[in-house]
């Protein structure tokens, strides 16, 4: 059965090892140098820097308001490359749905546990996790790919985007006033939300529950660009403007999303939102899938590809031990001996590489833990 993912392109990509690892190096410390440099050396281009890791508040985006659907879309992009070796394999689509949602459940179970659900205080804990969202927009769209297969898979992703479009720009004009106020109030996230028992960030996330809903269609737009860099018969030039195209299309669709009344509003994880993130995820691999993959030119960025190749172990690592504690015994020492905001910028640039040896380690060892 090849219809599933339609490609037979074999190899691994290192522009999405390269991309996910500078995605995760913003959650490994990178936010935080960027934080302490500017202290350093306050002047607008650092506080500019500083604006960029943090998410916007109401309409708008920064780059920190990207992260999150990054990885949902690397995800995306990694499934037709995996699915395409479970079918050469002769693992039936039967076989393949049971292991893509035993994932899922996994990455649920451990954001749960992440977030507190073996303490055993069940009134508190975050169901709707990081890593259960990232899961649960990945198998959604994972199967729309394999059950629907490449040809008809583009119309599976376009029900589930214009549905919750739909549902995101029809209801404000229902139940609230036009505008931007009625995406705070009267949107049918917030509706959901409300009826749930009323928006718990340690309950169900800052964005609320059904924009897990919203997650299907980041991961989806990841599987486009996965399709396109593993079909066979496609010249990497090609492969290149076909990802550049699509962040075109992505561009005009949040353009026209704005212009019929939908903001770009990431904690509500708005249509338009999830558009310009994909404009700039497209964007950003198809680049560096013409310098690295097409050009040869990856030396450059192996810090970033060696967190990239274990991103999903640094996460949950930094989770589990405190490498702030263990660094102030490393760096602490030297950075009593110097003036505050030197001493912190030493700290949190200690913290990220002592990260990054963990992982470097790691990959020397060729000890690559994904699920």
């Amino acid at each position: 059965m090849t219809s599933g993912s339609g490609t037979e392109k074999k190899g691994r990509i290192l522009s999405i090892d390269i991309l996910r690892g500078y995605n995760m190096f913003w959650l490994i410390g990178g936010a935080d140098v960027i934080i302490a440099l500017a202290a350093v050396f306050p002047c607008a281009v650092t506080q500019t820097l500083v604006e960029q890791v943090h998410h916007a508040r109401g309409i708008g985006f920064h780059h920190h308001d990207l992260i999150f659907p990054l990885f949902l879309f690397l995800a995306g992009a990694s499934w037709p490359f995996s699915l395409g070796s479970q079918l050469r394999k002769g693992v039936s689509r039967l076989g393949i749905t049971l292991r893509a949602f035993r994932r899922f459940l996994l990455l649920a179970f451990l954001g749960a546990v992440m977030f507190g659900l073996l303490n055993l205080d069940f009134a508190h804990v975050r169901y709707n996790s990081i890593l259960g969202r990232i899961g649960f927009g990945w198998f959604v769209a994972a199967m729309g790919l394999l059950w629907c297969g490449r040809r008809r898979f583009p119309w599976y992703a376009a029900a589930w985007f214009f549905g919750y479009w739909a549902a995101c720009l029809v209801l404000p004009h229902v139940f609230g006033p036009d505008g931007a106020t009625a995406w705070g109030k009267g949107c049918f996230q917030t509706i959901f939300d409300d009826w749930l028992g009323g928006r718990v960030p340690d309950k169900y996330g800052a964005e609320g529950f059904f924009q897990a809903v919203g997650c299907v269609s980041s991961a989806s737009l990841g599987v486009f660009a996965g399709l396109l860099l593993s079909k066979e018969g496609l010249s990497e030039g090609r492969r290149t403007l076909g990802l550049l195209g699509a962040s075109a299309l992505c561009g005009v669709g949040a353009l026209v999303a704005w212009a019929t009344g939908c903001p770009c509003f990431k904690s509500i994880w708005s249509p338009t939102y999830i558009l310009v993130a994909g404009t700039c995820s497209f964007a950003m691999l198809g680049v560096l899938h013409w310098i690295v993959d097409v050009k040869g030119f990856a030396k450059w960025a192996f810090f970033f590809k060696v967190i990239g190749m274990n991103a999903f172990t640094i996460y949950l690592l930094q989770w589990a031990w405190s490498f702030p504690m263990f660094g102030k015994k490393v760096f602490g020492g030297v950075a009593s001996l110097l003036p505050t905001v030197w001493a912190a910028l030493l700290l949190e640039t200690g913290f990220v590489l002592l990260r990054w040896l963990v992982l470097l380690f790691l990959y020397r060892k060729k000890i690559f833990i994904r699920l």
